[in-house]
């Protein structure tokens, strides 16, 4: 088929511009991908395949940037490595197959050279395993389609010299039973399928910190990873896919029938929290907003997890997997999405409200540690394909904005104290949770070490009420209030006066981000109208006498953009807001 054929070529003048380009040397020391990070400017660059070598730096920045550069160009190297090796299989042109093998000899002789980083587990080829983990199954590929190819001797250095090691390092991880233990043990079973070491395998399987395990602990009963974010669900889905992709390949598919299963388990899970413009609430340290249909891992299931936006991808997208592994025929019709309902999941600690067009997700807790960020008790909504308030996600995790602005409440639907969110990660507990009245009431015990937090939620189909109490029990008189971040124009009305001389924004780093702060008293019930787009929404706040009101710019994703940040508080030991959102008409 010409179209075929064309698209093989192209794929073959790539791979021939990167042989000419190839940077890699023994001197090259890989670090973290993200801190490819300009050090002069501080932002974050795209790495292309003509990036120029940086100088090594003397400044730790300088150094870092470096690092991922190298790191960037050896992800792309091991990709090209795996695509010369698949032209070769295909054509039968040796030019690729001596290139391909010359890159896994240049590999195998210099990982044990590299210094050992443990940052994160144990890697030479990059500062964390997990990076390792994520390439080794473009590797260990690329030595199954050479196997033929190469002569018995040079095979199995790679086996003793590369994977072997490589196997050894992934079985230490700083972050047991989580997404990137999972990583870790799917490459590590991936060269074992490999060279057919069963111990090696059985180890990576079913070990007390092996997949079988990582799988029964982090997959909820509600069907989602445990770490709560679906960017991060996605990226187990993409590690899974590839164990059962290679294990397809080796002869091993029918030993993963198990996680074939709660991989098409975690793909779905996600249509249980749609909003109507098919958005998906974005919890946690994700680094982008969410999209109901993912499109990546729908197609890496394609070929033993099938859904019919997995398989019009793979109709439609040219690869080297539709190429093997033709996909099914696309049904006639898409399959139409029911809205949400109200649920709760309580292994998350999430739940969604819904009633009538008007649809709540409520983040009251957390299961362990990983990713959180300062936005227990959150909350995003829409009416409609209209979302009010929606997380943006983060930034590059080496950027400042993400550890200093996005990771605090103050860029979160929370409430704040002394103008910090809650510093304790807990689960939470539900004081009451109806489904017919699409209500729910949480607990935050040890919001901080001496507040607790107490905050309601219900949607009805007139709109959203949200009640905070705040309780210092210390007794210490501080700062307590609440913040809503919005994307829409907000105009401060009824109950508010101009005060540009109150007190300032409480001085924490986060605030520190805001900009244009304008600076209101609020009598105890006051409101304003939330302008989105051709919609026109009232909200009303209900509190405390004496309320202060900063109405403030603030960073939004993808940085540069801003949205509108309005925040009210009041000084005391306990207070009590209750906020409504309606349509106006």
């Amino acid at each position: 088929m010409p179209d075929i054929a064309n698209w093989v070529q192209s794929e073959k003048s790539r791979v021939d511009a990167w042989i000419a380009r190839n940077f890699e040397r023994a001197d090259l020391v890989g670090g973290w991908s993200q801190g490819y990070i300009d050090p002069k400017s501080g932002q974050v660059l795209k790495w292309t395949p003509e990036s120029a070598e940086p100088a090594n730096g003397s400044t730790e920045a300088e150094r870092a940037f470096k690092a991922a550069w190298v790191a960037l160009g050896r992800d792309y190297n091991i990709a090209q490595i795996q695509a010369g090796a698949r032209i070769y299989k295909l054509t039968g042109d040796t030019k690729y197959a001596a290139w391909a093998a010359q890159q896994l000899d240049f590999y195998a002789a210099n990982y044990n050279s590299w210094p050992t980083r443990t940052s994160e587990g144990r890697s030479t080829m990059y500062m964390q395993g997990l990076d390792e983990a994520v390439a080794s199954f473009a590797l260990i590929d690329t030595a199954r389609l050479l196997e033929g190819y190469a002569s018995s001797a040079r095979y199995q250095s790679w086996r003793d010299k590369l994977f072997m090691p490589m196997a050894n390092n992934l079985k230490s991880t700083s972050a047991p039973m989580s997404n990137i233990a999972l990583w870790h043990n799917a490459a590590i079973a991936a060269i074992a399928m490999r060279y057919k070491d069963s111990a090696l395998l059985d180890y990576a399987h079913n070990g007390s910190q092996g997949i079988k395990a990582i799988m029964a602990y982090a997959l909820t009963a509600d069907n989602f990873w445990i770490e709560g974010t679906f960017a991060y669900n996605n990226y187990v889905l993409d590690g899974l896919s590839k164990l059962i992709t290679q294990a397809g390949v080796e002869g091993y598919g029918g030993r993963f029938a198990t996680e074939r299963e709660q991989a098409l388990k975690l793909l779905l899970a996600v249509f249980d929290y749609r909003f109507d413009n098919n958005s998906l609430p974005n919890p946690n340290d994700s680094r982008a907003p969410q999209t109901l249909i993912a499109q990546p891992a729908h197609w890496w299931l394609y070929r033993f997890a099938p859904t019919y936006w997995g398989l019009d991808k793979a109709s439609k997208w040219r690869t080297w997997e539709s190429l093997l592994d033709v996909p099914a025929t696309v049904p006639a019709n898409e399959p139409v999405i029911p809205s949400a309902m109200t649920r709760h999941f309580p292994t998350l600690s999430q739940a969604v409200l819904r009633a009538g067009t008007w649809q709540a997700y409520v983040h009251y807790g957390q299961s362990n540690g990983n990713h959180v960020q300062e936005e227990l008790t959150t909350f995003e909504l829409h009416e409609g394909k209209t979302p009010l308030a929606y997380d943006p996600g983060t930034v590059d995790y080496a950027l400042p904005e993400h550890k200093n602005y996005f990771q605090r409440g103050a860029a979160n639907n929370v409430p704040l104290i002394n103008g910090v969110g809650q510093d304790i990660w807990a689960k939470g507990s539900v004081k009451l949770f109806s489904a017919t009245e699409s209500r729910l009431v949480i607990e935050q015990a040890k919001y901080q070490s001496d507040v607790s937090v107490t905050r309601g939620y219900r949607v009805t189909s007139d709109g959203f009420v949200e009640q905070t109490e705040i309780r210092v029990n210390s007794g210490l008189i501080k700062r307590l209030g609440v913040v809503f971040n919005t994307t829409c124009d907000i105009v401060l009305g009824n109950g508010t006066t101009a005060a540009p001389s109150i007190a300032p924004l409480p001085k924490v780093n986060a605030m520190g981000y805001w900009s244009k702060t304008k600076m209101s008293n609020g009598q105890p019930n006051w409101q304003a109208t939330l302008n989105c787009g051709t919609n026109r929404y009232l909200l009303n706040v209900t509190g405390p006498a004496n309320q202060r009101i900063y109405l403030s710019k603030a960073p939004n994703t993808p940085l540069p953009s801003e949205r509108n940040a309005l925040y009210y508080d009041v000084d005391g030991t306990t207070a009590r807001f209750e906020t409504e959102i309606r349509k106006l008409n």
